[in-house]
């Protein structure tokens, strides 16, 4: 059991050494809903791979990081800003927001229109096809 717990604080102190590097690409402000002044943390998408990886983690505030654990339950307003990160810059954020687009289009038509004129490169939709949401 100590093996196990050992194994668990190593892979979370390596996910916490990404910190620095996640604050400045993120300019201190949350990579999907862009919240500032509010705290952050970093949100490895999911699968988490067994050697965590700094380009599958992303930076973002305690109200995404509850609304992503609990997509299917999400209300037709709760993902509005995704309108806004399917454009960043960094790769995964873009890739996570246009996959839970994806699943919000399903249900309301706001999203599906979205997607509509959104041209998804190669790369962008091999990224997400490797994202798996509960």
């Amino acid at each position: 059991m100590a093996k196990g717990y050992d194994q668990h604080i190593e892979r979370k102190n390596k996910v916490n050494s990404f910190g620095r590097e996640l604050t400045r690409r993120a300019k201190s402000k949350c990579e999907l809903c862009e919240a500032t002044g509010v705290s952050l943390s970093i949100f490895e998408v999911p699968p988490v791979k067994e050697e965590p990886e700094v380009e599958r983690c992303i930076f973002i505030c305690d109200e995404c990081k509850n609304k992503l654990e609990r997509v299917k339950k999400a209300k037709e307003n709760d993902f509005r800003f995704l309108t806004n990160s399917i454009w960043s810059e960094v790769d995964m954020v873009r890739a996570l927001s246009i996959k839970l687009l994806t699943e919000m289009a399903t249900k309301y038509s706001w999203a599906e229109l979205v997607l509509d004129d959104l041209y998804i490169d190669e790369s962008t939709e091999e990224l997400i096809k490797t994202i798996e949401l509960e």
